[in-house]
């Protein structure tokens, strides 16, 4: 009898451990959350993506970058704040599904901020540039993923964005690595 019970245990197991593969296979909703490298700084990226079909997707994410402006001698602060939508495909994915690598592109808006909105430098030049104003732009991306388990795999991120109407500085970099959690 006790052997029974342990083999329908495991049976029980083994079913719930396939339909919970089955299912974080053809999710519809992941979140992921990456920190990493920008052009002379540091950003991080919150993404939710909503997939289309089996291989494709929708890509939402909110960025900020903090990064430093060098004029001559002196180290001037930038902020930029950005709303990216894309659409990603799958280039790479292994038979498994414990790896995937994606590409895609979209559109972006966001806040961009220079010396915390002060015109007046430390040594008391001015700046004639905009310390605060809307940019927009396009991007291009590479996001790859590394599935630990089923519902949770590390993520990496790269993007180049490109601010049409930035003062600073139009071509912008990022590299981020962080975790996606499978949500549905």
């Amino acid at each position: 009898m006790k052997k029974k019970w342990i083999n329908i245990s495991l049976q029980f197991i083994l079913i719930v451990f396939v339909s919970i593969s089955i299912n974080a296979q053809s999710h519809k909703f992941a979140l992921s959350f990456t920190g990493g490298y920008v052009q002379d700084g540091f950003g991080g990226m919150a993404t939710l993506d909503y997939k289309t079909n089996e291989f494709d997707f929708l890509q939402f994410n909110l960025q900020g970058s903090f990064s430093q402006l060098e004029f001559g001698d002196i180290d001037i602060p930038v902020s930029t704040y950005a709303l990216n939508v894309g659409y990603f495909f799958d280039v790479i994915r292994n038979n498994s599904r414990t790896f995937a690598l994606s590409l895609g592109a979209g559109g972006t808006a966001g806040y961009e901020i220079v010396n915390n909105g002060d015109e007046t430098l430390e040594n008391n030049q001015v700046l004639d540039i905009s310390t605060g104003k809307a940019v927009f732009g396009a991007y291009a991306g590479l996001d790859a993923d590394i599935f630990l388990i089923p519902t949770i795999a590390i993520n990496l991120k790269a993007n180049q964005v490109y601010h049409v109407n930035s003062d600073v500085g139009e071509l912008t970099p990022y590299f981020g690595l962080g975790i996606k959690l499978i949500v549905r």
